[in-house]
């Protein structure tokens, strides 16, 4: 009996060395979707170009900062879906492209010459409109539709 009691107690000794000696991982973030649904160049044939930027760095007419999609609009106005994300602070730029183009073409005066839109849909009529108010906060775990309407 005696050697029953000190195998069990060495058992229990060790699994509660184990469990106890051995830290959990931590939960990762969950992790945040947004879905473009694009108004706007109704009859306009294209696929919709959207850039995702996480700062101010090229906004809004560079390389987006954390994702780009191309696809072509959905019947119901759904262009772009950004899977995965982690939460923070992000702004999008949404063009209107011909099939082929790989960028949006400007004029003399730096005027996009595709429809186009931003996060907010800020508009300025002398300027492009900055990172800061074009930004939307992403929550963790959460699932944002962003409607932006498209003009020249």
């Amino acid at each position: 009996m005696p050697r029953l009691l000190v195998t069990a107690a060495a058992a229990l000794s060790a699994l509660a060395g184990a469990t106890l000696g051995t830290a959990v991982p931590a939960a990762a973030p969950a992790v945040s979707d947004v879905t473009v649904i694009l108004s706007g160049a109704q009859g306009m044939k294209g696929e919709a170009a959207c850039r995702l930027y996480n700062g101010a760095r090229n906004f809004p007419f560079g390389k987006g900062t954390a994702e780009e999609v191309r696809t072509r609009r959905a019947a119901d106005g759904t262009a772009c879906i950004f899977r995965g994300l982690a939460p923070g602070k992000y702004a999008l730029v949404v063009a209107l492209l011909p099939d082929g183009q790989t960028d949006i073409t400007r004029d003399l005066f730096g005027r996009p010459r595709q429809p186009w839109g931003v996060s907010n849909n800020i508009r300025h009529a002398s300027r492009a409109p900055r990172f800061d108010e074009a930004a939307f906060p992403l929550e963790e775990g959460k699932s944002l539709r962003l409607r932006i309407a498209l003009a020249l």
